[in-house]
Formats: structure tokens, C-alpha cells, sequence
């Protein structure tokens, strides 16, 4: 998954080389795909945003990550709007059917793929920076306690 500015700029590449090729009559279907998948990692951006992990609350403004994730998806939805419109004139409503089954599919499949990867990589990524923190309060009690203990005597 990439940042939502990412993915707009890559989606706009994608739209570009899209009409390019489809007004010169020649096959979209890769540009389409890398549309598809900006389009989804913005969603997924979306989504995530809605229910932000613990470092993402610590770090980071949550007020600008809104405002670009929302500015990105209206964008996107002009962009598709755009892109529909194209496919339809060229192929017809069973070319823009085929494209919005393209689009169901690469979603799913960036859903089973890789946003679990991400998920899994933040996950170990709190665990091993939980246990960090545990680790260091433990060696400074521990520090603590020895330097107490020796002050006693």
C-alpha cells in the first residue's frame, strides 16, 4: 500500500496513458489496472484513517491525513467518471461492465494480498516496539533497584 498523494499521482499517470491509448484505438487494460489499484489504495487509505493504529494516533496529524485522503478521493472519483466515460464511447456498456468487473477484481485481490501484508508488518512492528519499551523499563528497574540496594548497605 502507498500514501494516498502516491497513489493520486500514479492514478493520474494511469488515466493519461489510458486516454492515450484508447483514443489511438489500441488496449488500455494495463493503465486500467494500475487505476484500479491506485483507486483501491485510497479506499484502503480511507479506511485505515477511520480506525488508526496506536502509532499512528502518537505520530503524525490526523487532521492533515484526513484532508489529503479526502482531497485524493474526490479526485479519484472525477478521474473515474472520466475513465468510465471514455470506455463507454469506446466500448460500449459491455466494455465498461467488463471495466468495473476489472476493478471488483483488483480490489479483492489487493484485499487478500497486500493490505494483509501491511497489517501483518504493523503488527510486528508494535509488537517489537512494545516489547522494546517493556524490556528498557525492566533493565531500569532493575539498574534502579541494584543502585538502591548498594546505597543501603
Amino acid at each position: 500500500m502507498i500514501d494516498p498523494l502516491t497513489a493520486l499521482s500514479v492514478a493520474a499517470a494511469a488515466v493519461s496513458q489510458a486516454k492515450t491509448l484508447l483514443n489511438a484505438g489500441r488496449d488500455a487494460h494495463g493503465a486500467l489496472v494500475k487505476f484500479a489499484g491506485a483507486v483501491s489504495d485510497i479506499n484502503y487509505a480511507a479506511e485505515k484513517a477511520k480506525n488508526p493504529s496506536v502509532w499512528k494516533s502518537l505520530t503524525g496529524s490526523a487532521e492533515a491525513e484526513a484532508v489529503e485522503i479526502f482531497s485524493a478521493q474526490k479526485k479519484i472519483e472525477q478521474m473515474r467518471r472520466e475513465v468510465e466515460t471514455l470506455i463507454g464511447y469506446t466500448y460500449g456498456q459491455t466494455g465498461l461492465e467488463e471495466y468495473k468487473e476489472t476493478l471488483r477484481k483488483v480490489k479483492a485481490q489487493r484485499q487478500r494480498i497486500e493490505y494483509r501484508r501491511q497489517e501483518i508488518k504493523e503488527t510486528i512492528f508494535l509488537w517489537v516496539f512494545t516489547l522494546f519499551i517493556l524490556i528498557t523499563g525492566i533493565a531500569g528497574l532493575t539498574i534502579f533497584a541494584y543502585f538502591l540496594k548498594g546505597s543501603v548497605e
